[in-house]
């Protein structure tokens, strides 16, 4: 079965052409949870970190999701775990791989491609999506791999429960399963690299955008739980206030959608 939907010399082509990046952004995530783990144990900069956070104006901290007065453990990690930069390394990385293994196929009309006309078309798609869950979990690892052996070291891994760790991966990969999903759809449907980038990077920053001006304005504040970015909240889930009954179906009726509409789509269009 999994033959007819991944095909392993594709995986083998991207992996190839991508390892020196991943293993380069697995040590970027890695060494970002090992510095907010060295934070959480070292009282000095964990008062300055507090100090900092209590200077920041409400609404600021509303969006960053901490409005307690005083700091939760478990909260420094969180706060790794949603660090801008590991978001855009998660979304771009979708949309990268994506946008060179399904729409630059198309356009430069690869080997790969033509290959496909004779054998099933769901394999360049499952082969792209797969080597992009495969470059998640990777980074995921990293994570959990630097907060983990941080708080061995440094004495402060009962601050930080291992299956909390697991928790926030768990729903950070399926949030992240989902964006790529999208992704991968909009890549499927162009016959331009640029234009499927566009698309892609123009959809990310407007749902980033309508995220925090929802968390900034407290006037549309109802419309948080219909932002896509409400749903990866590391620090919700590290203080127990992720709604994990909506969160989980939600996020997995997304990923299912788009790639059905991915292969659909992708199936009946003239390559």
């Amino acid at each position: 079965m999994s033959s007819l939907l991944v095909s392993k010399h594709q995986i083998k082509r991207m992996f190839k052409n991508q390892k020196k990046i991943i293993f380069l952004l697995m040590f970027f995530a890695f060494m970002v949870e090992f510095f907010f783990t060295v934070i959480l144990s070292t009282s000095t900069i964990r008062q300055f970190a507090e100090s900092y956070f209590k200077l920041m104006p409400p609404m600021v901290k509303q969006m960053l999701g901490f409005m307690g007065d005083g700091f939760v453990s478990s909260q420094f990690i969180a706060f790794g775990f949603g660090h801008p930069a590991l978001l855009f390394i998660l979304c771009f990385v979708s949309i990268s791989i994506a946008g060179r293994y399904i729409t630059a196929e198309i356009e430069g009309r690869s080997i790969e491609l033509l290959a496909i006309r004779i054998l099933p078309r769901n394999k360049i798609i499952f082969s792209t999506y797969f080597f992009i869950l495969i470059t998640i979990l990777a980074i995921y690892f990293s994570m959990i791999s630097g907060s983990f052996l941080g708080g061995e070291i440094m004495g402060v891994s009962d601050d930080v429960p291992f299956m909390l760790l697991i928790k926030m991966a768990g729903i950070g990969i399926l949030f992240f399963a989902a964006i790529s999903a999208i992704v991968t759809f909009i890549s499927s449907i162009h016959s331009e690299r640029g234009m499927a980038l566009a698309w892609n990077i123009g959809l990310i920053l407007f749902l980033f955008v309508f995220d925090a001006l929802i968390r900034l304005w407290p006037k549309v504040s109802f419309l948080k739980p219909y932002s896509l970015f409400n749903w990866y909240q590391p620090v919700n889930i590290a203080t127990g206030k992720y709604n994990l009954l909506i969160g989980i179906p939600l996020l997995s009726i997304i990923l299912i959608s788009f790639l059905i509409a991915t292969v659909y789509k992708f199936n009946r269009r003239d390559l």
